[in-house]
Parts: structure tokens; sequence; C-alpha cells
């Protein structure tokens, strides 16, 4: 079955503005007078099911090549599905104001946002927490370094301290985080005395600042750690890394 809350997390999903989500809800003709003429105004949903209640582009553009600012400027939904009190009022054949579509759009999104709130368990409120208080500078002032991460990552990274909290251990909590960000790097522990991040790729700055970020969360204060890109130490069962200037000693 499929929700109206459906394109609602796709978009946060994809760090796209929510409120850019256009509903169309309403089964209905409006015409509107302009200068002395009468326009008739098509506001019918196109795409709708009985069965669902809002009904992907996917089952009728199986190639899915449509963006998805296009696929959220129009959403076909069908507002007797479940919100047939809410609906029928504003719905009804004998009114024809034209102001009723951004009512409908306004209380589907408000419809999607409840459905989001109730589909939440404690897990999650705990997550939306930490993030805030990261957001707010909890953590020390690092809100603009928080920004490069997409919403999927700050979640990530909400969940790892959780687990940090819970555990007491860095370095699993850690491992488990480069799982989903920054999955180029490698995290080690060197003769149990210093963490040691490798990158086999060059340099990047944006990636060193969200690197940095997560070693000030995670790390205890003064924890050794050295970070390498690209070169590391040599390894005796790999002649590759043991190639003079290919490694750092």
């Amino acid at each position: 079955m499929n929700y109206i809350w459906y394109p609602l997390m796709e978009a946060i999903q994809a760090d796209y503005d929510t409120t850019k989500i256009n509903y169309r809800v309403c089964d209905k003709l409006f015409f509107e007078q302009w200068e002395d003429e009468t326009i008739r105004i098509e506001a019918r949903a196109h795409h709708i099911s009985p069965l669902l209640e809002y009904l992907p582009i996917a089952l009728y553009d199986p190639d899915n090549n449509v963006k998805l600012e296009d696929k959220l400027a129009r959403v076909d939904v069908n507002p007797y599905h479940r919100f047939t009190s809410i609906f029928t009022n504003i719905l009804h054949p004998d009114r024809h104001d034209h102001n009723d579509l951004i009512v409908c759009d306004i209380m589907t999104h408000m419809l999607a946002h409840i459905d989001r709130i109730c589909g939440m368990c404690r897990h999650d409120f705990r997550i939306l927490i930490v993030i805030n208080e990261i957001e707010k500078g909890c953590y020390g002032d690092s809100r603009e370094v928080f920004s490069l991460f997409s919403t999927l990552e700050k979640r990530a990274l909400a969940e790892g301290l959780i687990m940090l909290y819970n555990t007491y251990n860095s370095l699993r909590s850690l491992d488990t985080l480069f799982n989903v960000i920054l999955t180029d790097f490698e995290v080690r522990l060197r003769d149990n005395v210093e963490v040691v991040f490798y990158n086999p790729y060059g340099f990047d700055e944006r990636e060193d600042k969200m690197l940095k970020f997560i070693i000030k969360l995670f790390l205890p204060i003064d924890f050794p750690y050295v970070i390498h890109w690209q070169y590391t130490y040599g390894s005796v069962d790999c002649d590759e890394s043991m190639m003079l200037e290919r490694f750092v000693f």
C-alpha cells in the first residue's frame, strides 16, 4: 500500500525542499473569470487509483526517467482513501472555489507530516534530538561543518553517537559509522596506541573537514590518531606498499 508520506520521505532523504511538493487531490474542474472571460482550470488528479492513496510515478513510467523535482511537482493522491471526512466538504461538487486547490495541498502536507511523526519510534526521536543538539552548537562550534553532511549522513552520525553512549566503544562506533559516511576511509588501531584513518585517494578538503568533525565527536580527548591520504604504512605481505616513496614512515 502506498501512502501520502512516501513522496515526503523521498524528498527528505534527497535533501529536497518538502514545501515544493505539490499534492493534487481535487477531482473536479474550476472556472475563473479573467478579463470578462471565463477560463476553465483543469484540477483533476491525472493518476489516481481506488486502491492506492498515492500512485508512484514508477507504475506508469517504468523507465524512471523523471527527475525528482518533476515527480514531486505534481503528486496525485486519492483523498477518499483515508481522509473522506476531511475532504468531503472541501471537494463538494457545488463548490467552485479555486482556492480549494491550495487548501487541499496544505492539508495533505500536514497529514503527511503527521503520518511521518506517528510512524516514528523512540529511537527515531532520540536521533532527531541529537541532530538538533548538534545544529544548536551543543557539541561545540561545529554547525558549519555539520551542514556538509546529507540528511541520511546526519542520521547515521546521530545513531553512531547513540551507540557510543550505550557501548562506550569508540572504535566500534567509528567502524560502523564509516560503513555509511566517508566509505573510502579505513579505520585501524596501530599497536593499540594510535588510530589510523586511511583514504587510498588524494586529499579532499571537504572530506578532511568532515573526518576531523567525526574524530572530535567520537575519539577521547588527546587520543592519538593519524590521517593518511593515498599512501600509508607499508605492509610486509604487500609488496606494492613496500616500494620506495610509496608509503609513510
